[in-house]
């Protein structure tokens, strides 16, 4: 495994009992856990606010003798294989088609590389398991939510869309239940919305899977699984181009995972199209 990606995992499985100076560097490092490779633990430290100290427990908390043994684990794995391209921020410029170009597949690469295996299987299996599949997404992740449901509809019978228009969230969400599963969209400038539908359903007991551009406070605490897309300039209004690829994927593999009766439903919903359009030429 990637190793700063799994300095990353234990920030997240270890998140949840750190008192708050470890989670404000907890936060720094989630961001980008690389920067272990070139800083050091006193500016780091700095960085986040906090004591070196507070450092060195959180390295603790996280199974390391210290801070170096973490470092050493960043600079062996990078050293392991190239680099991740960083994409250029936006600087309010015109840019050429190729550097557009070239902008959106560092996206890609950066995505992809940071993402665990395991991760993936995690959320394929989480969906595959739920009784029914909630899909949401507010402001900006409405148009991906709206996208992923279009897609697992053709594998699963019984996906809710939330916000559905015309209807008020609470009363869609009251069937909500522990055995269902919702993949919540968190792309954007977090709503109000978003947090109140991430809070109900952890209260219900359903599974969370939260795909984001960038964590936001509250993220680790509500999903039970957070799949990042990366996002960042080239221009002012960002890229989609990583979640939507990333969402692309979670759902070819969910259709791979569900097998004969995912078959089955898209045979059946061909010979509909099928029926429809012979009674349409009569």
């Amino acid at each position: 495994m990637d190793q700063t990606y799994h300095i990353a995992q234990r920030l997240l499985l270890a998140y949840d009992e750190m008192p708050r100076g470890e989670r404000r560097l907890a936060d720094l490092l989630l961001e980008d856990v690389g920067v272990l490779a070139y800083m050091t633990a006193g500016d780091i430290a700095d960085q986040a606010n906090v004591s070196k100290a507070t450092a060195a427990r959180l390295f603790r908390r996280l199974g390391y003798r210290g801070y170096r043994e973490a470092q050493h684990e960043v600079r062996e794995s990078q050293s392991a294989k190239p680099t991740a391209p960083e994409v250029p921020a936006f600087s309010g410029g015109f840019l050429s088609p190729g550097e557009y170009l070239d902008a959106e597949v560092k996206h890609l690469v950066r995505t992809f590389e940071t993402l665990p295996a395991e991760q993936m299987s995690e959320a394929v299996e989480i969906l595959c398991r739920a009784a029914k599949l909630w899909v949401v997404g507010f402001g900006e992740g409405y148009p991906l939510a709206l996208f992923t449901r279009a897609l697992l509809i053709k594998v699963f019978p019984d996906i809710r869309m939330i916000p559905l228009s015309g209807f008020p969230v609470p009363e869609e969400f009251a069937s909500i239940s522990p055995e269902d599963a919702v993949l919540a969209f968190g792309v954007g400038r977090r709503t109000a919305e978003l947090r109140n539908v991430i809070g109900s359903s952890r209260r219900a007991g359903a599974k969370v899977i939260l795909v984001t551009n960038s964590l936001a406070a509250g993220d680790k605490r509500g999903a039970d699984l957070i799949l990042r897309g990366r996002s960042e300039g080239p221009t002012v209004f960002g890229s989609m181009t990583a979640p939507l690829s990333l969402v692309t994927y979670l759902c070819a593999r969910v259709a791979t995972r569900t097998g004969d009766s995912a078959q089955r439903r898209l045979d059946h919903i061909e010979s509909i199209h099928s029926q429809w359009a012979e009674e349409s030429s009569k």
